[in-house]
């Protein structure tokens, strides 16, 4: 059986999707080294933390990986070339592509990365990923997740809306279907407060037109969804960050350097492996800037999960 190397960026692996130059790599690179080296920036101000609030920063900043531990990702994430193949034509078209996603069993702390129990397959920095700036991310800012058994989409100041469409071929899925009418439909909050129950509603599943739409799905071979997922941006003023600054702070802080985007994805799982990873492709049928949210005086500044 062979293998092809479609590696997506994500913490010191960048590519990209399904190809590109020398030069657009090394473009994605930089700039990938440019969040971690603010990423790290903003790490330093979490000295004096609550035990919560440490775990909270441990999963923004996981422990880097050595060589060896590169060199097994790299080789996890590597695609059949059957599924490569079988989606060569799909693949030309633009904004489209193709990758592996692992389940996030929570093994992964400040400086440790557990491979006991169930985390003996986990595969570090693989199981979050981002179509907006198409690459894996981290789980702050992703589009979809994978947890243990489930495809999710909850990041940070963001709501994300899923749908399965069941067995319907990846080519086939246009705006026009009757399950995008909610999608489309959809207005984002311009209160905090409607964002709050919008997304309990999103959490426990919303049905409309005779279609259930949801924050979360259920993993399937040979089935296609559907996502939107609107990464709000925050249009308060934050004072400059010191080491008296709310983890809170710094999260919306962070924000800055993430793609805030309101995107539409129709993306499919081709393969799910005995090793728990799933390879999708996927398209983007549409995108715009993501609105802006702001809090009322005196309200107090936090994510509305």
């Amino acid at each position: 059986m062979k293998y092809a190397f479609f590696a997506v960026a994500a913490l010191g692996f960048a590519s990209c999707l399904p190809v590109c130059g020398v030069a657009q790599s090394a473009a994605i690179e930089k700039d990938l080294q440019r969040r971690m080296q603010d990423m790290r920036a903003l790490e330093s101000y979490s000295r004096r933390r609550s035990e919560k609030d440490r775990r909270e920063m441990e999963a923004m900043n996981p422990p880097g990986l050595d060589k060896n531990a590169r060199e097994r990702v790299r080789k996890m994430r590597m695609l059949d070339t059957r599924d490569v193949d079988r989606y060569k034509a799909f693949l030309t078209a633009a904004k489209t592509g193709i990758f592996k996603i692992f389940p996030n069993f929570d093994c992964v702390s400040k400086t440790v990365v557990n491979i006991g129990g169930e985390c003996a397959g986990y595969v570090p920095e693989t199981s979050d990923f981002s179509f907006r700036s198409v690459a894996y991310t981290n789980r702050l800012y992703h589009d979809i997740g994978f947890e243990r058994t489930g495809i999710i989409s909850d990041s940070f100041f963001s709501q994300g809306i899923l749908i399965s469409l069941g067995d319907v071929p990846i080519e086939k899925v246009a705006l026009e279907l009757a399950e995008m009418k909610y999608l489309l439909g959809f207005k984002p909050d311009a209160l905090v407060a409607n964002a709050k129950q919008t997304s309990h509603s999103l959490y426990t599943g919303v049905d409309s037109n005779g279609f259930h739409y949801s924050s979360s799905v259920t993993p399937s071979e040979n089935t296609t969804y559907v996502l939107r997922n609107i990464a709000y941006r925050f249009s308060n003023s934050l004072a400059p960050l010191s080491p008296d600054s709310t983890l809170t702070e710094i999260k919306f802080k962070s924000l800055e350097l993430d793609a805030r985007d309101d995107v539409i994805v129709v993306f499919r799982i081709i393969r799910k492996d005995d090793d728990g990873g799933l390879t999708i492709v996927w398209k983007e049928l549409g995108r715009k800037e993501g609105p802006k949210l702001k809090f009322g005086k005196g309200e107090a500044i936090t994510d509305f999960k």
